[in-house]
């Protein structure tokens, strides 16, 4: 039977890399890479209203009037066979309540590092803009103490 990932949207984008993005291009590189988790199912949970712009999936929920933990908990709870779920978040109780349900949890960092299918990871060469690559790559050098100078 397939796996019910279920993703706690903004925590995944503000816990990785896809945080450095714009908000609206990090939600459709997020959308675009449940994809690759096929057969799989992934829903992603999101704050906010209906109608956000960004591209359609039918597994991609906008939150309205509530926050996506309490529909993620909900959902887990609702849920007769809870252990083919599991929740990719990073937040603490949400991670304790689906665990005491029987729910399994990831983190956001190897829900990315480590697709079911990393040959399908092959599309997203090239996903992230010239500008994207390198205020990433300035940052990572940053925090790692390398120079303009050094990379020669």
């Amino acid at each position: 039977m397939a796996k019910h990932y279920v993703v706690d949207g903004y925590n995944v984008i503000f816990s990785t890399f896809l945080g450095e993005l714009e908000l609206q291009r990090a939600r459709e590189i997020l959308i675009s890479f449940a994809g690759t988790y096929a057969p799989d199912v992934v829903t992603i949970v999101f704050d906010g209203r209906v109608g956000i712009a960004g591209p359609s999936m039918p597994n991609v929920i906008f939150t309205k009037g509530e926050k996506a933990d309490d529909y993620i908990k909900r959902f887990v709870e609702n849920t007769k066979d809870r252990g083919r779920i599991i929740v990719v978040t990073n937040d603490k109780s949400i991670i304790g309540y689906v665990r005491y349900l029987g729910a399994k949890t990831i983190s956001p960092k190897q829900f990315l590092d480590n697709p079911p299918r990393r040959k399908s990871m092959e599309k997203f060469k090239g996903s992230l803009s010239e500008s994207e690559k390198q205020k990433i790559n300035r940052e990572l050098k940053a925090l790692w103490g390398i120079e303009e100078d050094d990379q020669k």
